[in-house]
């Protein structure tokens, strides 16, 4: 049992750094051991759902997505349903189904409401997407809304990556309607989190906006 769970880390980790197909490859080879647990089959089936959804392979993902979702209403995992949920509302959000993606949110929150406090940084990402949807959708003012309790949340836990998150999206919310020094300052405060976070994806992107939008702000003088 023990190996099984290091090479689900050990694939996991291939997915965190990037390496998607090979990451791919070794949760279909874990998938067809005999002996999983239903916490493995879960794991395994969520990540593979998270891989091919980064490999814009939609209609796969959100299969093994829903196989997930299924594990944890077997087993009345209310965590799992949660993050599986999570998962299903990214996709919905990334086919433009806008709608749809908000209810999938609403119900992992309706899922995670008896996990609180336990559940607050996760809250922290919940919140983030329903805004990113209500910025998709052209709600700005819902956006700002779902994008405040989610640095509000993310504080609670002190996850500054929550905070980074939310900050860099509040950022492109103000250069959407065009408020340059509110959305200066919102990227400031995302790279500080990332920093903190010590996510340099994180840093990059927020510093790479930092510099765009500053150079565009010199040359409006």
């Amino acid at each position: 049992m023990e190996k099984i769970n290091d090479r689900i880390e050990a694939a996991h980790q291939l997915y965190v750094d990037k390496h998607f197909e090979q990451a791919l490859t070794e949760f279909n080879i874990l998938g067809e051991e005999k002996k999983l647990s239903n916490k493995q089959k879960f794991q395994i089936a969520l990540n593979k759902g998270i891989i091919k959804m980064n490999l814009n392979n939609y209609d796969e993902a959100q299969h093994d997505m829903e196989s997930a979702l299924l594990i944890g209403e077997k087993t009345e995992d209310l965590y799992r349903q949660a993050r599986a949920l999570h998962q299903l509302g990214i996709l919905a959000k990334l086919r433009g189904d806008y709608d749809n993606a908000t209810e999938l949110f609403r119900e992992e929150l309706r899922k995670c409401s008896s996990l609180m406090p336990s559940y607050y940084a996760d809250l922290s990402y919940n919140f983030y997407e329903q805004g990113d949807v209500k910025m998709l959708a052209g709600d700005f003012v819902d956006a700002r809304m779902y994008f405040n309790h989610a640095i509000v949340f993310a504080e609670t836990e002190t996850n500054y990556h929550g905070v980074g998150l939310a900050t860099k999206a509040l950022g492109r919310l103000s250069l959407t309607i065009n408020r340059y020094e509110d959305a200066l300052c919102y990227f400031r405060k995302s790279y500080e989190n990332f920093k903190l976070a010590e996510d340099q994806e994180g840093i990059e992107s927020a510093l790479n906006e930092i510099t765009k939008l500053e150079e565009s702000m010199h040359h409006m003088e």
